[in-house]
Parts: structure tokens; C-alpha cells; sequence
């Protein structure tokens, strides 16, 4: 592998990991596009050690204060009970899946339908928030875990978790299905966001530890390696900001038309 190629998938895993369009699709789709080899599954969960160190060091106050408070009671202890309600159902379902989910990231012409399945998702639900305004995102929704755990309950943290699980699938946005879960179950736009990616971080975790020795095998090269999970983290963490933001601002539209027309695009050609 390139050090063009290990830069330009560093950016593409950072950017797409938070925006909701897809990043396992851009993973497939843009070096089948632009003629390069398909990523090593062990170097994909790399660029994803890179966006989950960009997770911690984002949400490094929230991590804290759940690992300091959890022993109490206490909006730390309540949050702890969310994430791990939502990341069981991915977690159950990705163990007893995951050949066949392995497997399907070798047919990109799929991949790129569902990108296509990714864009309705969110017009729909963008569809159904703008007849059913949520809640306007005040300051506490950007720290702090109290904004999550008064709106939010165990039995819809889970629901999201099942979204999560959904996502799974080569091609269906994780953040755009998690932060579209997370607006039907009542959260505003910054709340949603903020826990989908915070719910990344038990099944990027867990990925990457199971994974991540596989690298030993890996024929990408050392550089490859630190400039595609250098080129994630910066990225990641910059997606991370910047997508919080826009949805206060602007919504999900501007993904869901992006996913239809790259999908679209990628299905035709590659067709």
C-alpha cells in the first residue's frame, strides 16, 4: 500500500466514521473505484483504532466522569446502564453474525445499494422530526451527561443499539442510524449525535482488541500503518466537531441526498 492510499483511507475512515454516510461503503467503494486493492480487514480496524482514539480524547470530560461516578448513584451510573444497553444488541448480534457480515463487504455493487438505503433512511426521518419538532438544543445538550439521561431511558437506549446492530451491514450509516434512532426516541439533534458517537466506543473497542493482533501479518508497511491512523484520528476528531454542529443547523438532507446520488453513481459504474 501507498502512502497516498493509506492517507486518502485515513481521511475517508475519519470523515464517514461521524458523518452519516457510511464509512464501512467509502471503505469498499473508493479504492474499487479508484482501481487500488480492497484494505486488509486488519487495517480497516486499524483507521478505526484511529477514529476511536479521536472518540476518547473528544469525550475524554464525559468518559471521566463515568468512570469516576459509576460505584454511586448519580447521572454517571444511569449513563453507564445507557451505553451498555445500547452496545448488547450490536455486540450479541455482530459475534453470532460476523462471517457472513465479513463476507459482504467483498460485493461493492451491494455496497453501494446500500448507500442508497442509507439516504431513505434518513430522509424519512428527517421527514418525520420536521412534523414533530424535538426539543431545541440548548448549551448543556454539548456537555455533561444530564442532558442524555433525563431524556433517555433504558429501553430506548436499547432500541438504538439495535439500530446500531442494523448498521452492521456493509453500507448502512452506524451514526446515521444510531442518531436517527436516537430523534424518534426524543433526543434533539446535538443529544443524538453526541450519544451515537458515544456509543461507538464499546464496539470500536472491542474490534480493535480483538483485531488489532492480526496486524502482526499485515503487508501494508509501517508507514502505511502510522499515516492512515494518524490521517483518522486528526480527521475523526475534526467530523466529530464539525457534525454535531451542522445538524443543530441544518439537519440530515444534505447527508441523505449525498448518499442517494453517491450510491446511485457508484452502483452504475460499478455495474
Amino acid at each position: 500500500m501507498s502512502l497516498l492510499e493509506a492517507l486518502v483511507l485515513g481521511i475517508v475512515q475519519g470523515l464517514t466514521e461521524f458523518l452519516p454516510i457510511s464509512s464501512s461503503a467509502h471503505l469498499v467503494l473508493v479504492p474499487e473505484l479508484l482501481g487500488w486493492e480492497q484494505p486488509s480487514l486488519p487495517y480497516v480496524v486499524l483507521l478505526h483504532a484511529g477514529t476511536l482514539l479521536a472518540l476518547v480524547v473528544y469525550f475524554r470530560r464525559e468518559l471521566i466522569a463515568t468512570v469516576a461516578g459509576m460505584l454511586r448513584p448519580g447521572p454517571a451510573r444511569r449513563f453507564l446502564i445507557l451505553l451498555i444497553a445500547g452496545t448488547l444488541p450490536a455486540a450479541v448480534i455482530g459475534v453470532a453474525f460476523e462471517e457472513q457480515f465479513e463476507d459482504s463487504f467483498g460485493d461493492s455493487f451491494q455496497v453501494a445499494l446500500q448507500l442508497i438505503v442509507t439516504g431513505l433512511i434518513l430522509v424519512g426521518i428527517e421527514i418525520l422530526i420536521r412534523r414533530n419538532p424535538r426539543p431545541a438544543d440548548e448549551p448543556e445538550d454539548l456537555t455533561g451527561l444530564d442532558g442524555l439521561v433525563g431524556q433517555l431511558s433504558a429501553t430506548k437506549a436499547a432500541a438504538v443499539g439495535f439500530a446500531q446492530a442494523f448498521a452492521i451491514v456493509p453500507g448502512i450509516s452506524r451514526s446515521g442510524s444510531t442518531i436517527a434512532a436516537g430523534l424518534l426516541a426524543g433526543l434533539s439533534r446535538a443529544q443524538a449525535a453526541r450519544f451515537s458517537f458515544l456509543l461507538s466506543i464499546p464496539i470500536l473497542f472491542g474490534t480493535t482488541l480483538f483485531k488489532v493482533p492480526d496486524l502482526a501479518g499485515e503487508s501494508a508497511g509501517m508507514s502505511a500503518l502510522v499515516v492512515g491512523f494518524l490521517a483518522s484520528l486528526v480527521t475523526g476528531y475534526l467530523a466529530i466537531a464539525g457534525t454535531i454542529s451542522f445538524l443543530q443547523r441544518r439537519g440530515l438532507l444534505s447527508f441523505a441526498a449525498y448518499c442517494v446520488i453517491a450510491g446511485t453513481i457508484a452502483a452504475f459504474l460499478l455495474r
